[in-house]
């Protein structure tokens, strides 16, 4: 910035500024890079993604294709406030359509690895943090009641009736970055 005569406005060079957001842009698209979404930089809006994206349907602020613009627009801190991330179900049919090979649900989830390191965990996630830990389902399910009535096992075939594949899932999970903060107990 140029220092301004006494009585004379402040100039701004616009060039200093544009230079310091391309940086602050540029930090952004490398962090979520460095947490797995590798072909972020390829998307090029198609739209593709969202068309089929549940969270684009229900009304998620930052769904799919938003997301990634904001990254590439290094909007970071407007992402940390959101919970979008968290409600993605990993259905992963942004990426069977995505013509770029983008992957978009990487991206999603490379931005979660991000909100984590930030400690930007809405209270809702960190309850399906628990969960997954305890019983290996981010979505604990009720009503097993239910599920025998129409002939199905009380527990349905995943890490909830697999012992084995349960503990599997928690140590895998105590040694991720999650164990080290310390969100959820993680002692048995």
């Amino acid at each position: 910035m140029i220092e301004p005569e006494e009585g004379v406005p402040t100039i701004l060079n616009l060039s200093e500024i544009s230079e310091r957001e391309r940086e602050e842009e540029e930090k952004v698209v490398d962090i979520v890079r460095e947490f797995g979404a590798e072909n972020l930089i390829y998307c090029m809006q198609c739209g593709s993604c969202a068309a089929v994206c549940p969270l684009a349907r229900v009304g998620f602020e930052w769904y799919n294709k938003k997301l990634i613009k904001a990254l590439l627009l290094g909007l970071k801190e407007e992402l940390l406030d959101d919970p979008t991330p968290w409600a993605c179900v990993a259905c992963n049919r942004c990426t069977e359509v995505c013509p770029r090979r983008v992957s978009p649900f990487e991206v999603m989830f490379a931005v979660r690895r991000m909100m984590v390191e930030e400690f930007a965990i809405p209270t809702l996630a960190i309850e399906g943090l628990r969960a997954l830990y305890e019983y290996g389902h981010a979505v604990y399910m009720t009503g097993r009641e239910a599920r025998k009535k129409v002939g199905l096992p009380e527990k349905p075939p995943s890490t909830d009736s697999d012992e084995k594949a349960l503990k599997d899932l928690k140590t895998i999970l105590r040694n991720t970055k999650l164990a080290e903060l310390g969100l959820i107990p993680m002692n048995d």
